[in-house]
C-alpha cells in the first residue's frame, strides 16, 4: 500500500510540474472550410462599372473579413479579378469566367487564399455555372447580375 502511495504521490507531482511549464511553440491547425457570405456580383447600367463583395470567416478562428472589387469602366461583363487582399491582409481572393466551350458559356470562379500560422497558406474555391449570372436587359442596355446563393461554404481547401 505504501509503495502505490509513493507512486501516486510522484505521478501528482510529475503531472503538476508538466502541467505548469510554459506553452512555448503551438501550431495553428490549417482550417477544413472558409465560410463565405453574402456574395454579390454585378455591373452598372450603361457600361458603368463593376462591383463583387463578399465576406470570409474561417471557423475556429476570430479572422472575418470584408472582400471587394469595384470599378467604374466595366461594360455588361463582370471582369476578371486578379489576386488581391481582403480587408484582413491574410485573406486574399481572385474572380474569373471560365473560358467558354462550344455551345456553352463558361463558369464562374471565386478563389479564396488564406495564410496563416506565419507562411503556411490554404486555398479553396467555389464555381458556379454561368446561369447564375444572367445578362438582364434594362431597356437600352444589358447587365449581368449573380442571381445564385449568397451564402456557401469552401470545404475543398488545399
Amino acid at each position: 500500500m505504501k509503495t502505490v502511495a509513493a507512486l501516486s504521490s510522484l505521478l501528482l507531482l510529475g503531472a503538476t510540474s508538466v502541467s505548469a511549464a510554459p506553452v512555448t511553440e503551438r501550431q495553428a491547425q490549417a482550417p477544413t472550410e472558409l465560410d463565405i457570405t453574402k456574395f454579390s456580383a454585378n455591373t452598372q447600367p450603361h457600361g458603368s462599372g463593376a462591383f463583387i463583395s463578399f465576406n470570409v470567416a474561417v471557423p475556429g478562428t476570430s479572422v472575418s473579413t470584408t472582400c471587394k472589387y469595384s470599378d467604374f469602366t466595366s461594360d455588361s461583363s463582370l471582369p476578371s479579378v486578379s489576386l488581391r487582399a481582403c480587408d484582413d491582409a491574410a485573406v486574399e481572393w481572385q474572380f474569373r469566367q471560365d473560358p467558354s466551350q462550344p455551345g456553352t458559356e463558361g463558369d464562374y470562379r471565386v478563389v479564396v487564399l488564406y495564410t496563416y500560422d506565419g507562411a503556411k497558406k490554404v486555398a479553396g474555391y467555389h464555381e458556379w455555372p454561368a446561369t447564375d449570372f444572367p445578362l438582364e436587359s434594362f431597356g437600352s442596355t444589358s447587365e449581368t447580375i449573380y442571381r445564385g446563393n449568397t451564402d456557401f461554404v469552401m470545404t475543398n481547401l488545399s
